[in-house]
């Protein structure tokens, strides 16, 4: 799989966005910093590639995916995964209270990617109706930029 611009720029955004709030709620914490990157890779990706159809050769946004009602139970689920793999296989114990700060986190995760797309000429669903905020091109080069540059800057802020 190729790693597109835009693909990267909802890592970086969403990166940034959770190390900011894990800054602002845990403190500097190295495995909830690997936590929260792994989660904003694995939803930004489980919202992706499961949800883009081929529409007559060109890749569309799907309902399952890129609702404001639905891109929060991926990012959930993710998460449910990766709690269940760090008790389970790896022994380690999430406490209640950060795993619905994870939980949180994750969808949080879910929501700054559809914002992202909500900027494009795609839009994301409000329920079954297609919303766009601005209308554009999901590789904008200075879109990309800003938002993947505001992301990295939310992360060194919290390392400085």
């Amino acid at each position: 799989m190729v790693v597109s611009l835009k693909a990267i720029t909802h890592l970086l955004f969403s990166v940034g966005i959770g190390v900011s709030l894990l800054d602002r709620v845990e403190g500097p914490n190295l495995l909830y910093l690997a936590l929260t990157t792994w989660l904003a890779f694995a939803t930004n990706e489980s919202i992706d590639v499961l949800g883009h159809l081929n529409k007559g050769g060109m890749p569309a946004r799907s309902f399952w995916t890129h609702s404001v009602f639905t891109a929060p139970i991926w990012g959930i689920a993710v998460c449910a995964a990766t709690i269940y793999f760090l008790e389970r296989v790896v022994g380690l114990e999430t406490p209640p209270l950060r795993a619905v700060f994870l939980y949180a986190l994750a969808v949080v995760i879910a929501y700054s990617h559809l914002l992202l797309d909500a900027l494009t000429e795609g839009g994301v669903f409000l329920g079954r109706r297609r919303v766009a905020l601005a209308h554009f091109r999901y590789n904008n080069p200075v879109l990309n930029g800003a938002f993947a540059a505001l992301g990295v800057l939310l992360v060194f802020a919290v390392l400085i």
